[in-house]
C-alpha cells in the first residue's frame, strides 16, 4: 500500500499529532527503518537511560531531605516506564504499522457524510482531546520546573556585617548532591541537557500514553460501525444477504486482529506502568502524609497534583480497555437486533457462530493476567485508599 494514497486530509486531521509526537522519538509506525530514525530513537533513549543513571547516583549519595529523596524514587520510577514504552514501542512497529495502516484505509475508503465517518470523527474528537490536555499537562509541569530552577540571588551577611547577593545555583531536576560544585559554564550545559531530558520525558511518557488512546479510540470506532455492516443483512436477495455476512465476519475478524494487536504491543507496557504508578503512588502518599503535619502547602499540593496525574495515567488505560471490552462484546446485540427470523435456516447458523464468538469478548490485560477495565481501576483505587489511611495510622501514633 502507498502512504501517499491513503494520507489524506482526513487522515492527517485524525493522526497528525500522533505523527509528530511519535516521530520525534524515532517510534512512528509508517516510517521507514533509516539512520535518520536510529538516531531520533538513540537520542531519545540515551537522554531517559541519563535521567535513570543521574536520578540512582542521587539517591546514592543520599545528602538530601525525605522529600526530596521519595522525589527521586518516583521519578526513577518512571523513567523506567518511559525506557519499557520506548523500547516496546519499537520492537513491535509491524503490529503498529499494520493498525496504523488500517486507520489509514479507513479514512481514505468511507465516504464524507456516512455515518461510519461521523462514528469515526466522534471517537477521533475523543482522542484528540484527550491528546491535547495530556501534553498540555505535561509541558506545563516541565515548564514550571524549569523555571523554577532559574538562579535566584539570596541576600546573606558577610563576616563584617554587610549584606551581599549570592546566586543559588540550582537544575531542573534539584540534583544538588551530585551536581552541586559546578562552574557557570558547567553549570548551564546541566541545566539546558536537563531541560531537553525533561521535554524528551513528556514525548516519551504522555506521548505514547495518547498514541496508544488515539489508537484504541479508532479501534473503538470500528466496533461501533459494525452495526452499518449489520443494518445492511437486511436485503432482500439470499445470495446478497450472504454476501453481506461474509463482509461483516471479515471485518469483525480484522477489527479484533487489530485490538489483538494493540494489546500484544502494549501488554508488558502496562505491567511495568501498573507497578511503578504503585510506587510512584506509594511514595506520593508517604509525602502526602508527611507534608501535611508538616504544614508545607506548596510541597503538599504538588504531591496531591502528582498523585492525581498518575491515577489520570492507570484511569486512561482502564478506560481504553473497558471501552473496547464492551464494544466487541456488544457485537452479539447487533446480530440478535437484525431481522434473523426472516432469514433461511443456514443463515440463521452462522450467525449463531458470531454470537458464539463474541462470547469471549477482547480484554486489554497487563502481562496477560490483569485485565485494564473500570472494575479492576475502582479496585486500584481501593487499595491505595487503604494503604493511606494505614500510612496516617502509622504516622500518627
Amino acid at each position: 500500500m502507498n502512504i501517499d494514497d491513503v494520507w489524506t486530509i482526513e487522515s492527517n486531521y485524525a493522526l497528525g499529532m500522533y505523527k509528530y509526537i511519535t516521530w520525534a522519538t524515532g517510534t512512528w509506525p509508517l516510517e521507514e527503518e533509516g539512520l535518520f530514525a536510529m538516531v531520533r530513537f538513540g537520542v531519545s533513549f540515551a537522554l531517559e537511560f541519563g535521567i535513570l543513571v543521574s536520578i540512582l547516583m542521587e539517591i546514592r549519595l543520599n545528602c538530601g531531605t525525605v522529600d526530596e529523596t521519595l522525589d527521586f524514587f518516583g521519578l526513577s520510577a518512571s523513567s523506567v516506564i518511559s525506557l519499557t514504552k520506548l523500547i516496546l514501542m519499537k520492537l513491535h512497529q509491524k503490529d503498529l504499522r499494520r493498525i496504523v495502516l488500517s486507520a489509514l484505509k479507513d479514512w481514505s475508503t468511507f465516504v464524507d457524510g456516512s455515518s461510519a465517518k461521523d462514528i469515526m470523527l466522534k471517537y477521533t474528537n475523543r482522542g484528540k482531546l484527550v491528546c491535547r490536555i495530556q501534553m498540555g499537562l505535561g509541558l506545563i509541569i516541565i515548564t514550571t520546573m524549569i523555571l523554577d530552577a532559574l538562579p535566584a540571588s539570596e541576600s546573606s551577611l558577610s563576616d563584617n556585617s554587610t549584606s551581599k547577593e549570592e546566586i543559588v545555583k540550582r537544575t531542573p531536576l534539584k540534583m544538588m548532591c551530585l551536581f552541586g560544585n559546578m562552574s557557570t559554564s558547567t553549570y548551564w550545559t546541566v541545566f539546558v541537557l536537563q531541560g531537553v531530558q525533561l521535554l524528551d520525558a513528556v514525548f516519551v511518557d504522555c506521548g505514547h500514553d495518547v498514541f496508544f488512546f488515539g489508537i484504541a479510540m479508532h479501534i473503538c470506532s470500528q466496533f461501533d460501525a459494525l452495526k452499518i455492516f449489520c443494518d445492511e443483512l437486511n436485503v432482500e436477495d439470499e445470495e446478497n444477504r450472504i454476501e453481506k455476512i461474509k463482509e461483516f465476519i471479515e471485518r469483525h475478524s480484522h477489527v479484533l486482529d487489530l485490538a489483538h494487536r494493540l494489546g500484544n504491543t502494549f501488554n508488558y507496557i502496562l505491567l511495568v506502568i501498573l507497578m511503578g504508578n504503585g510506587i510512584h503512588i506509594c511514595s506520593a502518599g508517604i509525602q502526602m502524609v508527611v507534608l501535611s503535619k508538616q504544614n508545607d502547602i506548596v510541597s503538599l499540593l504538588k504531591a496531591i497534583l502528582l498523585f492525581n496525574i498518575l491515577l489520570g495515567q492507570l484511569f486512561l488505560y482502564s478506560y481504553a480497555g473497558d471501552y473496547l471490552s464492551s464494544l466487541s462484546s456488544n457485537v452479539c446485540h447487533l446480530i440478535y437486533n437484525c431481522p434473523w427470523y426472516e432469514f433461511s435456516p443456514s443463515i440463521v447458523r452462522n450467525l449463531k457462530f458470531i454470537i458464539m464468538r463474541t462470547q469471549i469478548p477482547f480484554r486489554l490485560k497487563a502481562g496477560r493476567f490483569y485485565a485494564m477495565d473500570i472494575e479492576n481501576f475502582k479496585n486500584i483505587l481501593k487499595a491505595f485508599f487503604s494503604y493511606f489511611s494505614l500510612l496516617r495510622i502509622v504516622f500518627i501514633e
